[in-house]
């Protein structure tokens, strides 16, 4: 049994999580800086000192063992609460708090930029650093409190609330629509649609949902983020389907127009990804209790 003497070191720790992640020996060198001989030295300390290998080794590559598989995630949890717990005691004395937040870009540039003075108004000592990112969350790391993303409905996902579900509006430019107006459903079929490249599914489900017979007249470019959909919309290359609290106020503001008043929910909605053990943090508290009263609808309840 392994005592307080013969604990494994952080190095190696951190070490086999690097390996785990990149499944390669030379690339978790590069993402340590450090020689990939260090890399195998530090693994195999580890294994001899765990006694049972963490790694299957073979010709085209390496895999974990059963025990590898079940130790990693502990040791990342693990490794994740040494990190928190320090960074917290390093800021409780100093006036401001950081809250690092990882959020899709187009969370980002049109709902949480434009809302950020709201949340200072509130938590006048707490100050937000913001990264974009996409994508299921699969590991904390470290580097960011709290996670939003939009994704596949589920109640399966690992240490999230359900913030809001998806619901996308028909845009189009109030210039577009003085050119080639829409007063009937059959007009929508007269007008190019913004493609959604990592959704393309979108349009099809919107006119099945609306009786209308699906063609592919689209816009001559297609976009991954809504936010470039957005500006596609305002500088009239089609009709783009947003989500609507992005676009609220922009129809409010008779700078997009809502033609027919429609809309389509989708199976999609975004989520607030929060480790378990940062719950108690003060500042992750009043953001996700912020963001949720201000973003979170009814129908996510």
């Amino acid at each position: 049994m392994l005592n307080e003497t013969t604990l494994p070191s952080i190095k190696a720790l951190r070490t086999f999580v690097a390996v785990a992640d990149n499944m390669s020996f030379s690339k978790a060198a590069q993402e340590l800086f450090v020689s990939q001989g260090a890399v195998s030295k530090n693994i195999s300390a580890l294994e001899k000192q765990l006694g049972q290998p963490l790694f299957n080794r073979r010709l085209n590559g390496i895999e974990l063992t059963s025990a590898g598989k079940q130790y990693l995630p502990k040791i990342i949890e693990a490794l994740e609460i040494i990190q928190y717990t320090t960074e917290s005691l390093v800021l409780i004395d100093q006036v401001e708090e950081v809250l690092s937040l990882n959020v899709t870009p187009s969370f980002a540039s049109l709902w949480l930029i434009p809302k950020i003075e709201q949340f200072y108004e509130l938590n006048k000592n707490i100050r937000v650093r913001i990264k974009t990112g996409d994508g299921i969350i699969k590991k904390t790391n470290g580097e960011s409190d709290i996670a939003v993303r939009c994704l596949a409905a589920s109640t399966h996902y690992e240490n999230a609330t359900l913030l809001r579900k998806e619901k996308l509006v028909l845009v189009a430019s109030p210039q577009l629509l003085e050119k080639s107006p829409i007063t009937t459903l059959e007009d929508i079929q007269h007008h190019a649609s913004i493609f959604h490249i990592t959704r393309p599914q979108l349009w099809e489900q919107f006119k099945k949902q609306q009786g209308l017979v699906y063609n592919s007249i689209y816009s001559c470019t297609g976009f991954e983020h809504f936010y470039m959909s957005l500006e596609a919309a305002k500088g009239g290359l089609g009709l783009a389907l947003l989500p609507d609290f992005m676009v609220n106020k922009l129809i409010e503001n008779n700078e997009l127009v809502n033609p027919l008043n429609m809309s389509m929910e989708t199976n999609y909605a975004y989520y607030v990804f929060v480790p378990s053990y940062r719950l108690s943090s003060r500042k992750i508290y009043e953001f996700k209790k912020w963001v949720t009263e201000s973003l979170g609808d009814d129908s996510a309840q």
